[in-house]
């Protein structure tokens, strides 16, 4: 998120929070939204490769759920703790409390598990780049691996990144179920709006499951 500078962070808290939750929708009834063409811009697209899916075996596709606590992407140096975020009273999602953190949207499966796990994070403040800030400059074929409470760390391929208007967010295609293990990674991004202190649009990078690596287990003596 971002704002102009010169406002208070009380000013930019109130700001930032409704930028996100203008984008994301009222997942709480997301299964009655309606499907919506959204206007949206491909920053990278691939399709995934046979080879690039080959170790995902039934035990990968029915990991137990664990709750995400370290999300790491190498190609843009993110290696961060992940915290947990839910919905406000009006059913909007609640979004991160500092620029320089994540959260993964408790309601949505874990990292792993079928269906899409979703974490967001703030672009930027006015205080300058959040941790999300290069998330637009990932590429189809970059890789994210996220380390789970059991111990088990994920291991993801970006499919997509793309950039949706806030005023078309594809809610079904970020937190619904595409069938298989998928991680979605939403940000803000796009044209910054100085009149209303909003990006007028959010980046979605898409991605799924490849493999799991399980906590070796102490062999007692």
């Amino acid at each position: 998120m971002s704002i102009r500078k010169g406002r208070s962070r009380r000013e930019w808290m109130w700001w930032g929070a409704a930028a996100i939750a203008l984008s994301v929708g009222v997942v709480a009834l997301l299964s009655s939204l309606p499907q919506r063409v959204p206007t949206s811009i491909v920053l990278s697209q691939s399709p995934v490769q046979p080879h690039d899916v080959v170790n995902v075996s039934p035990r990968v596709a029915q990991l137990p759920s664990s709750r995400p606590v370290r999300l790491e992407i190498p190609a843009v140096s993110i290696n961060i703790a992940v915290g947990t975020l839910g919905l406000q009273p009006d059913h909007q999602i609640m979004v991160p409390t500092s620029a320089h953190v994540v959260d993964w949207y408790v309601d949505g499966p874990t990292p792993g598990r079928v269906g899409s796990a979703v974490i967001l994070g703030h672009a930027d403040s006015y205080l300058g780049p959040g941790t999300f800030f290069n998330l637009k400059r990932l590429k189809a074929g970059n890789t994210i691996a996220v380390a789970l409470a059991d111990g088990t760390v994920t291991h993801f391929i970006v499919t997509r990144v793309m950039e949706f208007a806030k005023t078309s967010f594809p809610d079904r295609l970020v937190y619904g179920s595409h069938g298989f293990a998928s991680l979605e990674l939403v940000t803000c991004g796009g044209a910054f709006d100085h009149h209303t202190g909003h990006y007028e649009s959010n980046i979605v990078v898409f991605s799924r499951l490849v493999r799991a690596v399980a906590p070796v287990k102490a062999v007692s003596t």
